[in-house]
């Protein structure tokens, strides 16, 4: 089958010394895990895998992409590569009409400079926030990384208008595109495109839907330090918008108060969050941090997208220290998501075709005299096969910001099933 040439080139193309600490039994990861990895790996695009066999109640899909990346800080000086192999199981059973069981993972395998250079980057790609360590390094060596995350493992229960879920989940308060300050769950970060899925977090989630259009919930997250963020949000539908409040305590240490919107104006897409952080034990001396974004979208009759967005950060730590590529999600912090200041977003893509579409971003940020440039095109191969050509350019007016790159390009491939 496809995917069992693909998984015999990957361990023909393994270092010998891999082998050989798997035959010695050195390998650091649960032996279930493994064997479900690579059994479902091997079966996910044969004709008769769990795909074509699911049931109703049953559904297993994925992906699997290669990714080669080139990082050039200087055109002159020496160019670094690096490639990444990422698979993506999800499983879901519904085991009743009120029970439903959700299981996803990704496994990544990184190879060549980046890995050689950098003695601490096998240490981020395993950092895990939860209250369980769930992401593994299986083995590691000088130029390369395999690394497993369950990022999604849950159960729900559903009953008329009331549901909960218990688990590693995704907690998505936010409305906005890049930056989100209603998010205070699982932050993440806009360059970090590779990771569609977005990071979870280990918590319990109660909604009661009052209406089609109303609800109330409340959410409550602890993560590895023991730090725990519980708030509640309600969100209603009024004038042809949704609007939603939100209230609470973040990661043990602040009062955290939101709001947002979504809706239209011009026959365009408006919408908008903002979250005000106060440290609770410093309450009367200290202004807190307030955090808010405003963005606009509009569709042409001839399919050219345009998004604008503005982003403020009060914060006055700064964050200097910039990795464009595969920026760690985990390490990022909900108040101080970004640059601080104001920092500009626009974004303009067409499809030339339904094959081939095209796209031009770009982030300014006045207060640190930064700017990002982000172009993307993607082509459509085949049904469910793409090959993406995207770049993340960098370029600091400031002496005071530390980059580590001015400049990524990617080349990406990705099969899903």
């Amino acid at each position: 089958m496809i995917c069992e040439n693909i998984f015999l080139v990957i361990c023909l193309e393994f270092p010998d010394n891999i082998i050989r600490r798997a035959h010695c039994g050195k390998i650091r990861i649960p032996s279930f895990l493994l064997i479900i990895m690579l059994s479902l790996t091997v079966n996910a695009f044969s004709q008769d895998s769990i795909v074509e066999k699911k049931t109703s109640r049953v559904s297993f899909n994925g992906y699997i992409k290669d990714m080669q990346t080139i990082y050039i800080h200087n055109i002159d000086q020496d160019w670094i590569t690096d490639n990444l192999i990422h698979n993506r199981l999800n499983f879901k059973w519904n085991i009743s009409n009120s029970f439903t069981f959700c299981l996803e993972e990704r496994n990544r395998f990184y190879w060549g400079d980046l890995t050689s250079i950098n003695p601490q980057y096998k240490d981020l790609v395993a950092i895990d926030n939860g209250i369980v360590n769930m992401s593994w390094n299986i083995f590691d060596g000088k130029s390369y990384i395999l690394n497993t995350t369950v990022d999604r493992l849950w159960l729900d229960y559903t009953k008329n208008n009331f549901q909960i879920t218990l688990g590693r989940q995704r907690i998505n308060w936010s409305q906005t595109y890049v930056w989100n300050p209603n998010d205070i769950f699982n932050t993440y970060s806009y360059f970090d495109f590779d990771y569609e899925e977005k990071p979870g977090s280990d918590a319990v989630r109660l909604q009661y839907f009052t209406s089609p259009s109303s609800k109330a919930e409340i959410a409550v997250k602890e993560n590895k330090d023991k730090k725990i963020t519980a708030a509640g949000l309600y969100r209603f539908n009024h004038w042809k918008y949704d609007f939603q409040g939100l209230a609470g305590i973040y990661n043990q240490s602040d009062l955290v108060l939101g709001m947002g919107w979504a809706g239209q104006i011009a026959k365009g897409g408006f919408k908008g969050e903002m979250s005000w952080f106060r440290p609770v034990k410093r309450f009367s001396d200290t202004t807190g941090v307030f955090l808010s974004s405003v963005e606009y979208d509009y569709t042409f009759r001839n399919s050219i997208f345009i998004q604008f967005e503005c982003f403020y950060n009060s914060n006055t730590t700064n964050i200097t220290n910039l990795l464009l590529s595969q920026v760690n999600p985990e390490l990022l912090n909900a108040k101080n998501p970004f640059l601080n200041g104001f920092s500009i977003f626009g974004n303009i893509s067409y499809p030339f075709t339904p094959l081939i579409n095209v796209s031009l971003a770009g982030i300014y940020n006045p207060s640190n005299r930064m700017i990002f440039i982000l172009p993307t095109f993607t082509f459509s191969l085949m049904n469910n096969l793409d090959l993406s050509l995207i770049a993340q350019s960098f370029q600091s007016y400031n002496p005071a910001v530390v980059s580590l790159l001015q400049t990524a390009l990617f080349i990406r491939l990705k099969g899903s099933f």
